[in-house]
């Protein structure tokens, strides 16, 4: 079952597809909700699509069922994809009607009966959901959680909905999980969330589309958890902020998109030299430049692992859905305190925007530490050297004001202590130092994941990372024996040998990838030798859906 609500901005399509997503999420069902929508205040296309099944669902599609069209525009756009059978539901006064239509005098009802045109939407939702079988009560609910004290003008708009049809047309599946046991969020409130549970302290941010939405979402629950948010005057304030933050011992989160990262790549080496802790969402869009400011790509994964000048390591995971985003993002904060390196989220707007139902998020599944230096111990030590030469590369680190001794780092190349050096020996030993760092990370990158687990041999692997996986998931699904899929969410450092090892057993490996130029399989050409046999791209700013795979593939 797929349901697509669409409309102009302002029209409320966003708060639309959310109560719905709501009210399918609390009778038990698993669904999908992508939002799309064009950069512009008012007017232009905005569409909300939800799947919904019996099992998890974690990607869009082109087809639907039924069609909500608030206004004509959507109406002709939109209606070529509504299947054989499905329903259109639409105002009485919107284009020419059709068959499989069901009109409902919706601007006149808001306008008259409740004095409230803003509603329209509403009332055609309330017969979109009598349509779909769903209870008036789950909707009533979420209609409450949504609006708040808002609430009621827009119930009595719900039941004039409710009331225009006699009964629903489909039947819904039964429930299919208990109250506790999954969450409704999306990928922005998952990184948000995520932060949160790995004890972020501190987020400076320049809003940025679609990096906003975590800045958002940390802004709202700052004060419950002792967060302080601040929005910078622009990215270079944002992240110097936030290695300050960090220098003081506040686990740090800076939040952007593609632009907003191009302006903070002197921090990002500031980070690698001073070998500070720093954790950034970088919320992909296509360039370059504005670009596509709310569609969604893949562009920028070699730009995160080449970025700044110098050579440092640093860590770069790309989450496939909402609960890969929580716990990543757990992961990204430990992993840039364990090894005092930068961690690189990458997302994208389809990721960010996209509810998904999830199984419940445990926080315990990643442990967090407090990787500082004991005072004890420091007070044992007759010197503090904060750059250390350590064999593991990770020097000790302690935060200024815990004792006299002094905390030193500097932006230009330096001793074991801290103290500005042009001696080439010690120049060499730091940046050995700095490197050695690589060997732990890359042991704590997770391998690819296979699936159908098992021998890969001579089956045509479909290789993406980050929020491909539900698309290509369910197109290896459908293409059945004889093709597998192999997906990387910890993108850096790269698991070479695991790679390796798919190319040694597979007749065909094809990328998909969200780029015009296929960079994964450049950067494991570049790493590996290995290049894919074929590249499946999209960069229109659109999402893959299965469909859009098989179709390439076959």
């Amino acid at each position: 079952m797929a349901v697509r609500i669409a409309g102009a901005a302002g029209q409320g399509v966003q708060t639309l597809g959310e109560i719905l997503a709501r009210a399918l999420f609390r009778s038990g069902l698993y669904l999908h909700g992508e939002f799309s929508y064009h950069s512009r205040i008012r007017g232009g296309e905005n569409a909300f699509t939800l799947r919904v099944g019996e099992a998890p669902v974690f990607t869009t599609t082109n087809d639907v069922d039924l069609l909500l069209a608030l206004n004509e525009e959507m109406l002709d756009l939109y209606r070529p994809w509504v299947r054989e059978g499905g329903v259109v539901v639409t105002d009485e006064a919107v284009g020419d009607p059709a068959d499989r239509e069901v009109r409902v005098p919706a601007v006149r009802l808001a306008r008259e009966e409740l004095k409230l045109p803003i509603a329209a939407g509403v009332i055609l939702l309330g017969t979109a959901a009598r349509l779909l079988g769903l209870d008036r009560e789950r909707v009533t609910d979420a209609i409450r959680e949504v609006f708040g004290d808002k609430a009621e003008p827009n119930l009595r708009a719900l039941d004039l909905g409710y009331d225009h049809v006699p009964n629903g047309r489909w039947q819904l599946p039964s429930p299919q999980f208990k109250h506790g046991e999954a969450m409704l969020l999306t990928g922005g409130q998952a990184v948000g969330a995520g932060a949160i549970a790995a004890g972020c302290r501190f987020l400076s941010s320049y809003p940025m589309t679609p990096g906003t939405a975590v800045l958002e979402f940390l802004a709202m629950h700052a004060a419950k958890h002792g967060i302080v948010v601040e929005q910078a005057e622009d990215e270079i304030a944002a992240i110097n902020m936030a290695l300050g933050a960090s220098y003081a011992g506040a686990r740090s989160l800076v939040t952007t998109s593609g632009g907003g990262f191009a302006l903070m790549v002197e921090g990002l080496s500031l980070a690698g030299m001073i070998e500070t802790p720093v954790v950034i969402h970088l919320g992909q869009r296509p360039g370059p430049a504005t670009g596509l400011p709310t569609r969604t790509g893949q562009e920028n994964l070699l730009f995160a692992l080449h970025a700044g000048h110098g050579e440092f390591p640093r860590y770069i995971v790309a989450p496939s859905d909402a609960a890969d985003a929580f716990y990543l993002t757990m992961k990204a904060f430990e992993v840039a305190e364990t090894y005092q390196v930068p961690a690189i989220i990458l997302t994208d707007q389809f990721l960010v925007d996209s509810y998904v139902v999830v199984p419940a998020l445990d926080p315990a599944r990643v442990p967090v530490h407090d990787h500082h230096l004991p005072v004890e111990d420091l007070a044992r030590m007759e010197t503090y050297n904060r750059f250390a030469l350590a064999p593991s590369g990770i020097s000790p680190r302690t935060l200024p004001g815990v004792s006299e001794k002094l905390v030193l780092v500097d932006s230009d190349e330096h001793d074991a202590y801290g103290r500005i050096t042009e001696d080439l020996e010690i120049r060499v030993a730091m940046v050995d130092k700095r490197l050695r760092k690589g060997d732990g990370l890359r042991a704590e990158v997770a391998p690819p994941e296979i699936y159908p687990t098992g021998s890969l041999r001579g089956k045509r692997i479909l290789l993406g990372w980050g929020s491909t996986y539900g698309a290509i998931r369910e197109a290896v699904e459908r293409l059945g024996a004889g093709y597998a899929h192999v997906h990387l969410r910890e993108l850096w450092p790269l698991r070479t040998e695991e790679l390796r090892h798919v190319w040694s057993e597979a007749e065909e490996v094809v990328l998909v990838e969200e780029t015009a130029t296929g960079q994964m399989g450049r950067l494991i050409a570049g790493e590996t030798g290995r290049q894919p046999h074929r590249f499946v791209p999209r960069y229109d700013g659109r999402p893959f859906t299965a469909a859009d795979i098989l179709e390439a593939v076959r």
